[in-house]
C-alpha cells in the first residue's frame, strides 16, 4: 500500500471514522480512496489537498512525507519544516543526485520552506498532474486517430481488377 494511503488510514483510525467518511468529507466518489488502498494505487493530488483542508489538525508534511509530528501544533514554526532539498528528494528521488550542497544548504534554517510555500508547491504539483493527465488523454486520442487512419487506409481500398489483355491466336 502507498505510504500516503497508509497515513490516510491512520487519520481515519485516529478520527474514529471510516475511509468512506473521509471520502464523503472531501467530496470524493465512493471508493476513490478505499479502492486505491485495496489495490495499492495512487490517488490524485487534489484529494490530498482536500484532506489537508478538511482535517487541518494533521500535518500536511507528515501526510506527504511521513516526517515530523502527525498532529499540528498550534504554534508550528518554520524551523519544524524540512528544507527544500529534502522535500524535493522525497517527491522526486531521482532528482536528488543533481542537487548540489553548494547550491542548497540543507541544514540552514533560512532555507526552510514556510507553510505558504509548501501550499504553493502542492498547488503547483496538482496543476502539473492535471496537465499531465490532459496531455496523456490527448496523446491517446492522437494515437487512436492514427490507428484508425491506418486501418482505414489499408482496409477500405477497393480492389481494382484489371482485365487481362486478349491473347492473340495463330491462324
Amino acid at each position: 500500500m502507498c505510504k500516503i494511503l497508509s497515513r490516510i488510514k491512520i487519520i481515519a483510525d485516529s478520527e474514529g471514522i471510516t475511509i468512506g467518511a473521509i471520502e464523503r468529507a472531501i467530496g470524493a466518489s465512493r471508493g476513490v480512496i478505499s479502492k486505491a488502498i485495496a489495490k495499492g494505487t495512487d490517488i490524485q493530488s487534489k484529494w490530498l489537498e482536500l484532506i489537508c483542508e478538511k482535517f487541518p489538525s494533521y500535518s500536511p508534511i507528515w501526510l506527504l512525507t511521513g516526517e515530523g509530528q502527525m498532529l499540528r501544533d498550534s504554534h508550528t514554526n518554520s524551523t519544524d519544516i524540512p528544507s527544500s532539498a529534502k522535500i524535493i528528494a522525497k517527491i522526486e528521488p531521482s532528482s536528488a543526485p543533481h542537487i548540489e550542497s553548494s547550491k542548497i544548504d540543507c541544514t540552514s534554517k533560512r532555507d526552510s520552506i514556510p507553510t505558504s510555500a509548501l501550499t504553493e508547491l502542492i498547488t503547483t504539483i496538482r496543476e502539473q498532474a492535471e496537465e499531465i493527465g490532459r496531455l496523456k488523454a490527448y496523446i491517446e486520442q492522437l494515437e487512436k486517430e492514427h490507428r484508425d487512419n491506418q486501418v482505414f487506409s489499408t482496409t477500405n481500398i477497393p480492389k481494382v481488377e484489371t482485365p487481362s489483355p486478349p491473347v492473340l491466336q495463330d491462324r
